[in-house]
């Protein structure tokens, strides 16, 4: 299992970026209509965006926008960059133009709680990313975003429960897959007890692997009631396993 990096990560932003390099903006650049040209636009602001040039990749997000003042992706994506640049207003004004021309847009909501999140508006946070799911309660990254934001507010049982429903849409979730967020625990105790319920989680699931490898770190986080490992029955599978014992001795 890849080592998990408890920080928070800029793909609470569900765009795609593409790889290269773009030209300095030319809004006028030859295109044979409108729409041709709006596209050109974009590719070069997901270009720049992609090499982490956020200034000139705002430059062509706008440029296409002049053209298309309907796009909720073009709003999404200058929504991005504008976070990106840590300009929170201007990143959520991005964002809720998507959403009112897309009232059913996923990740206009999915983003507006990545601002919240990110200003420390821990309750304006849940309820967006609750708005987001309602709208696709399939998204892992979104049940593992709202499940910070509860970490936040230091509602354990809530965040678990995202946590849970994250790793069953996503086994991976947790590992870095490029679906999801990263989690960022705030202090030790609060990174011990989620690895320990994230162990639980595992467990319940089957993958012995992976609950085991988070008790490990619990036990490097000095987690004071790792012993519970055996009385919660989540972890009978584990008890008579040996691996178990050299993390938490009878």
């Amino acid at each position: 299992m890849k080592s998990l990096t408890w920080a928070l990560a800029a793909s609470f932003l569900l765009c795609t970026a593409l790889p290269g390099r773009a030209s300095e903006p030319d809004p006028s650049a030859n295109a044979p209509d409108k729409v041709s040209k709006m596209q050109a636009l974009e590719e070069k602001g997901d270009l720049a965006r992609a090499r982490k040039d956020y200034s000139v990749a705002e430059v062509y997000y706008n440029a296409a926008l002049r053209l298309d003042r309907q796009s909720p992706v073009l709003y999404n994506k200058l929504g991005t960059v504008k976070l990106k640049q840590q300009d929170f207003k201007a990143a959520r004004k991005a964002f809720e133009q998507a959403y009112k021309r897309d009232p059913k847009n996923f990740v206009a909501q999915n983003n507006l709680g990545a601002v919240a999140y990110l200003q420390k508006k821990y309750k304006l946070a849940v309820n967006h990313f609750k708005q987001a799911l309602a709208l696709d309660e399939s998204s892992a990254a979104a049940h593992l975003n709202l499940a910070e934001a509860w970490l936040s507010l230091n509602e354990y049982d809530h965040a678990m429960t995202e946590y849970t429903r994250a790793l069953e849409l996503n086994a991976d979730i947790l590992s870095g897959s490029n679906e999801g967020i990263q989690a960022r625990i705030r202090t030790p105790e609060q990174r011990a007890r989620i690895d320990y319920l994230l162990a639980k989680a595992y467990a319940k699931r089957g993958n012995l692997d992976g609950a085991l490898e988070y008790l490990r770190r619990a036990k490097e986080s000095n987690y004071p009631e790792l012993r519970r490992v055996y009385t919660d029955q989540e972890f009978a599978a584990l008890w008579k396993d040996p691996r178990l014992e050299k993390i938490v001795k009878r």
